[in-house]
């Protein structure tokens, strides 16, 4: 009896098709990290690579390198300063001394300051490879996930912020906008050259200053959201009224990093949900939307 019932069982295995079953695909997490009056950011994706896009001023190491850690980051498959200002580039060192870094992004700019001989002495300890990369070029991360630096378009500025890259991150059908520290100069050239700024997220640039942000510059990106990574009561009171204003009056919410913490956009491709990680701040709620209508706002006292 036991015999046929393993024959039985046989032929019934054979002749079943085979049921694949895939797990499903982890999303992309784009952080917003909080390191005051600095930026930085911590890109997530669902093959898990980590790439990190500037590094606070010089006070924030050991916070991002614990943050980074909390978030299972062993290595980074890219580091990118944006240009060599201190709240861009200040820990950059630590980060290099702490984690593999497997490429390193940078502007063709030096800067005479402390900040950048270390973040130069560390490259050079670590025998990184740096990328001096330029509009036009495209950072590959994995298939649907493409990070373009759309800006800057020229050679030559009266700021060194309008040399920041302006980075599009886009993932399926989710697009983020990176703006640094660029203002009116490179959001103008973009317009005027008719590049492709618009996207779901942007972060708006050099922390709310009324040097950029210009209404017709929101109102080509077309967002659905904005984040502003800005310290709490900074000498020079940014993010600036008129860019709130701009951005109350084309209905655009507003998150930022010194009334939330460190702020996390969670996409699938097709849609983001925000949540904010120090939640003792403000009510952790979140936000749900997709690329046509705002689903769920909350009020951020913004």
């Amino acid at each position: 009896m036991g015999k046929w019932v393993m024959i039985i069982t046989a032929v019934i295995l054979f002749f079943t098709p085979l049921r694949l079953v895939s797990a499903k695909e982890q999303p992309m997490r784009v952080h917003f990290i909080d390191v005051g009056q600095a930026d930085c950011i911590l890109i997530q994706t669902p093959q898990q690579k980590n790439i990190l896009i500037d590094a606070g001023d010089m006070r924030s190491g050991s916070k991002i390198v614990q943050y980074l850690k909390s978030h299972g980051v062993m290595t980074l498959d890219a580091l990118i300063a944006t240009h060599p200002h201190h709240d861009h580039i200040g820990s950059m060192p630590d980060i290099i001394y702490n984690f593999k870094v497997k490429a390193f992004y940078m502007p063709n700019l030096t800067n005479n300051t402390r900040s950048y001989k270390l973040l130069r002495q560390a490259i050079k300890d670590e025998k990184i490879m740096v990328f001096n990369a330029k509009a036009g070029n495209k950072i590959e991360v994995e298939p649907n996930i493409s990070i373009n630096i759309v800006g800057p378009l020229k050679g030559r500025y009266d700021s060194m912020n309008d040399y920041s890259y302006v980075l599009k991150l886009v993932y399926k059908k989710n697009s983020f906008l990176l703006m640094a520290d660029a203002g009116e100069q490179s959001e103008t050239e973009l317009l005027s050259r008719g590049m492709n700024v618009k996207a779901n997220i942007i972060k708006i640039g050099h922390h709310g200053a009324d040097t950029g942000s210009t209404l017709p510059f929101l109102k080509k990106v077309n967002p659905d959201a904005a984040v502003i990574s800005v310290g709490r009561h900074n000498p020079w009171g940014y993010p600036k009224r008129a860019v709130i204003n701009r951005l109350k009056y084309l209905k655009v919410p507003t998150y930022r990093t010194d009334r939330l913490g460190s702020i996390v956009a969670t996409s699938d491709g097709r849609s983001i949900h925000f949540t904010y990680e120090e939640s003792k701040r403000t009510d952790p709620s979140s936000i749900y939307f997709d690329r046509r209508s705002i689903i769920k706002k909350v009020n951020t006292g913004k």
